[in-house]
């Protein structure tokens, strides 16, 4: 009889998922212990035992723009994450109160949650209150397969994903987003 090898933290998680899934039971909530596997522990991140890096930021203002709030996130942020999305209602002209942005490494979640998490924002006199939590989709390898083919390349840049550059001189700036065929097909080399 072979042994299993323990899974990671985020293994378990995913497993707990598909699990509530395939159940019918709430999505992201494991029936039977009542976690929520989408959950910010500050904490587990901390210790190293979470080691996700892409986070849903909820209850944004409609009113904020892709600009606005990438101004906000790089007061203090600028070059720890390199994918940001902020989906847009396109019929209202507005977003649609929620966003996503990847982390080049977990730890940079902690002081973004201290500075974000449980917070109003800042503009417009809205009394909403930012909330993190885990984003089903992680790493940004994932997050550009799942945009690579969408229709929302087409639109407006404002309404886009983004990409960034995280190092040198050329830090916090767009990088094109590939097509999923020039980016995950492996070259056929002619011998």
């Amino acid at each position: 009889m072979q042994s299993q090898q323990p899974q990671s933290p985020i293994q378990q998680q995913q497993q707990q998922q598909q699990a509530a899934e395939s159940e019918g039971s709430t999505v992201g909530i494991n029936s039977n212990s009542g976690m929520n596997i989408f959950a910010l522990d500050i904490s587990r991140v901390q210790n190293g035992d979470d080691t996700r890096t892409t986070l849903m930021i909820r209850n944004i203002p409609n009113k904020y723009t892709q600009k606005m709030l990438l101004d906000t996130i790089n007061e203090q942020f600028n070059g720890t994450y390199d994918f940001f999305y902020l989906p847009i209602d396109f019929k209202n002209k507005c977003n649609m109160g929620y966003a996503f942005i990847n982390f080049v490494s977990p730890l940079h979640i902690v002081p973004f949650s201290q500075r974000f998490r449980s917070r109003k924002w800042d503009r417009f006199n809205s009394e909403k209150v930012c909330e993190l939590a885990y984003a089903r989709i992680q790493g940004t390898p994932a997050l550009v397969q799942h945009f690579s083919n969408s229709s929302l390349l087409c639109e407006d840049k404002k309404c886009r994903p983004l990409l960034l550059v995280t190092e040198g001189t050329r830090k916090g700036e767009v990088l094109p987003f590939p097509s999923q065929e020039f980016e995950f097909l492996t070259p056929q080399w002619e011998e």
